[in-house]
């Protein structure tokens, strides 16, 4: 069963880690500064996986209810580099 928006936000970061991981999507990549950001779809919301490149740190999530995140992705959402 896919998560609400709402669910999905009250999850640990462990939580929202396994459960992008079984459920996301994989839509897009960038970088800002020191952070690696890959964007998913998981159904009715998107969320971005932040992680830290210099650190050894579980990622961290920000979830989003519309398409606005779309915006910060160039024109033709890509894969990532690796």
């Amino acid at each position: 069963m896919l998560l609400t928006y709402s669910a999905f936000q009250a999850l640990d970061r462990q939580q929202q880690d396994c459960y992008v991981h079984l459920h996301g999507q994989f839509m897009a990549h960038r970088w800002l500064e020191n952070y690696s950001i890959e964007l998913y779809s998981l159904g009715s919301f998107y969320c971005e996986r932040w992680l830290e490149q210099e650190c050894r740190h579980l990622p961290e999530y920000r979830s989003f209810s519309t398409d606005e995140c779309l915006a910060w992705y160039p024109s033709q959402l890509q894969q990532a580099p690796y």
